[in-house]
């Protein structure tokens, strides 16, 4: 296929991808990038492929006279664009021997593949040199670099700096000590739907299913983490509860169930019979995460709500109208599930009002 194609790295939480840019409306791209393991589709970034050498071959065998041109006076060239990081043996030992305490420690899988990657990224820079020789000025000169070139947001600078710091004092047992270039996070009000919108957003979805799964996570403001890991037994109908099982900080905890959302969930599980998980994907095993990101993208867009919402924003929602019903935020801190109540006090910015009685928001949806 004859085509021009702009390429550039991608950092996504920590991960490495080749972002891949057509200058051109080209028709069947998602069938063919959807031919590339790995590759993955964002509103916000378009397609992108894993950054290493297969994925790139790939891509190339399957555009074989597409022009690849890379995007940005200062961006990688595109051989190194399709390169993987190299480091030293000495320095992928360092790297296995943080994995090891990080496991050892019971983080998660995610935790420890972010800040696998971040270390191995660090190292790189420094390519052959002993891990224990770098200094904080060698840090430094990195983060730097990952500012400027890179254009590094706030929290990814973070994350770098977390899991660097986590190799030499927690894995090698250097004294702790506080890095003066740790940048300042941003202070951001998180993006809240109205009541209103709440009920377009949930009536523009026909499928049982995917409906169940959007007012689950509104009217018990779940993460989209544990709505795909929540069990049909976790389903307390009795006691008007849902049970959240290691919940962020593998922390349990309960919230509600609403009166409406029972109705609901006994319609979908009478339709559906699942077996073991709340929601069931492939061969019986849990909803994917992405999947659940699409039902949100598909009711967003038919809906026309706020375009920037996210699955995240429904939980926002829960926090923001459960404050306007009147609640104290110490008890909507702990059905949020928030370890701080700096997080939660997040919300009283964004609303004023309170009302008396204490339900669930999904039950004042009069058109529901």
């Amino acid at each position: 296929m004859d085509a021009t194609f702009f390429i550039e790295p991608l950092e996504l939480e920590a991960v490495s991808y080749i972002r891949v840019l057509p200058r051109q409306y080209i028709p069947e791209l998602p069938t063919f990038m959807k031919k590339i393991k790995g590759a993955r589709w964002t509103k916000e970034y378009g397609w992108f492929i894993p950054y290493n050498p297969d994925a790139w071959a790939q891509l190339k065998q399957l555009f074989p006279d597409a022009i690849w041109e890379v995007k940005g006076k200062d961006r990688l060239t595109a051989k190194a664009v399709a390169t993987s990081p190299q480091i030293s043996a000495e320095q992928r030992l360092a790297v296995l021997k943080m994995v090891e305490s990080l496991t050892l420690k019971r983080y998660s899988h995610r935790t420890i593949k972010v800040y696998r990657n971040c270390l191995t990224l660090f190292f790189s820079f420094y390519a052959g040199k002993d891990p224990l020789s770098l200094e904080e000025n060698e840090i430094k000169t990195f983060m730097l670099d990952g500012i400027k070139r890179l254009k590094w947001s706030e929290s990814y600078q973070n994350t770098f700096i977390n899991a660097i710091k986590y190799y030499y004092e927690a894995v090698q047992g250097q004294p702790r000590k506080v890095y003066d270039f740790r940048p300042k996070q941003p202070q951001k009000l998180p993006n809240v739907l109205s009541q209103t919108e709440v009920v377009q957003l949930i009536n523009v979805v026909d499928n049982l299913k995917h409906r169940c799964i959007l007012m689950l996570i509104y009217s018990a403001g779940l993460r989209l983490s544990e709505l795909v890991q929540m069990r049909k037994d976790d389903l307390l109908w009795s006691q008007a509860k849902v049970f959240i099982k290691g919940g962020k900080g593998k922390k349990d905890r309960y919230s509600i169930l609403s009166t409406k959302m029972a109705t609901a969930l006994r319609e979908y599980i009478a339709v559906y019979k699942p077996v073991y998980w709340a929601f069931e994907g492939q061969d019986y095993g849990p909803y994917s995460a992405r999947s659940v990101q699409m039902i949100l993208r598909k009711a967003v867009d038919k809906s026309g709500v706020n375009p920037y919402t996210t699955v995240h924003t429904l939980r926002h929602s829960f926090a923001t109208h459960l404050l306007e019903q009147g609640m104290e935020l110490r008890y909507i801190q702990a059905l949020l599930g928030d370890e701080s109540t700096k997080t939660t006090e997040v919300y009283t910015h964004i609303t004023e009002r309170a009302i008396a009685k204490f339900v669930s928001p999904l039950d004042q949806l009069t058109d529901l």
